[in-house]
């Protein structure tokens, strides 16, 4: 997305520009990542929503360059965080930025944690890697500080458990310690709340709103819970197919959507104002394989507005108003 209205070019902390990912599989080189584009700003909050297998995880991957080797590879485009470009970067010099100046909470926590290591080693690497002149004491007072401020009672006993000890909220919120151990500029949440029940979620959601208001840090949400964007965000890219559909201001997106998939990632949503036992509304049919997508548009396969032309050429992302963008040659009929 283009920059927002009233801010200042020195508060963008990630740029990305035209990126793309593919995957080689048996032999055959598949894009899963297409002319991915946005800016994120200090303490803004950018989500990224689609349903599963649209490319958004890959996207965040990507930009901590941590794609599966060998077969994820980056193909085009940049990856700016303050105006450097980490595509660019020496594997040592990436890795002094991942994990102190950019950081990620992954998808499920107790996969993601190590099982046979306790809470407070692993909390106290992130200071050993990215801190080596703290003493051991110093550490310590900074994992019960931590603990302490996401929400963890009795730190020091926490810090000598394993992971399969703490509850799965308790095990979100020590990878959000670990993720904010460095006051990092730029937070990656792929899927954070899921499967979590929703007063964890709301609990978790609200910790990460007051974290990134204290410390000013930009977060890119990787979701497929438009609750979670309608909550949390500022601005949302929409994605399917590997590529961008729509871009907005979140309050103009669920006002007035403009392509039809987010018309219809939005009717799916259940309303407390719709009759009581209703049919939820759907998108029918199935997102395409990455290697059979069809020419032209990416979802003229579900779409109630498909035309021929559709079938011929993708349509370009175009701006569709201020800070917006649609890809959709059907766009000003909706």
């Amino acid at each position: 997305m283009g920059p927002m209205l009233g801010q200042d070019e020195k508060d963008v902390v990630l740029e990305v520009r035209g990126l793309g990912v593919s995957f080689t599989t048996e032999g055959h080189k598949v894009d899963v990542v297409n002319d991915v584009s946005f800016t994120l700003r200090k303490g803004q909050s950018l989500g990224i929503v689609g349903e599963s297998g649209c490319g958004k995880s890959v996207t965040s991957l990507a930009l901590m360059r941590l794609l599966p080797k060998p077969a994820g590879r980056i193909e085009r485009g940049s990856v700016l965080f303050r105006g450097e470009n980490l595509l660019d970067l020496s594997y040592d010099a990436m890795r002094r930025i991942r994990g102190r100046s950019m950081a990620m909470i992954f998808q499920e926590p107790m996969t993601a944690l190590n099982p046979v290591k306790k809470i407070g080693y692993q909390l106290a690497e992130v200071y050993e890697i990215h801190f080596p002149e703290l003493s051991k004491t110093e550490v310590r007072q900074r994992c019960l500080a931590l603990l302490h401020k996401v929400g963890i009672p009795e730190g020091a006993q926490r810090l000598a458990e394993y992971p399969h000890q703490l509850s799965g909220g308790m095990r979100q919120r020590v990878m959000i310690a670990m993720a904010l151990a460095s006051e990092p500029a730029v937070l990656i949440a792929d899927e954070p709340t899921t499967a979590l029940d929703v007063t964890i979620q709301a609990q978790i959601l609200e910790l990460m709103r007051d974290l990134q208001a204290e410390v000013g840090m930009g977060i890119l949400f990787i979701t497929h819970d438009l609750g979670v964007i309608a909550e949390m965000c500022d601005s949302v890219l929409v994605m399917y197919g590997g590529s961008v559909v729509e871009a907005a201001n979140v309050v103009d997106l669920f006002q007035n959507p403009r392509h039809p998939y987010t018309r219809g990632l939005l009717k799916s949503i259940p309303r407390l104002d719709h009759p009581r036992k209703q049919h939820l509304a759907t998108i029918e049919g199935t997102v395409p394989a990455p290697g059979s997508l069809p020419p032209g548009c990416r979802f003229q396969n579900r779409c109630d507005y498909f035309r021929e032309a559709c079938a011929k050429s993708e349509p370009p992302l175009v701006s569709a108003g201020p800070g917006r963008m649609v890809r959709c040659f059907r766009a000003e009929e909706i």
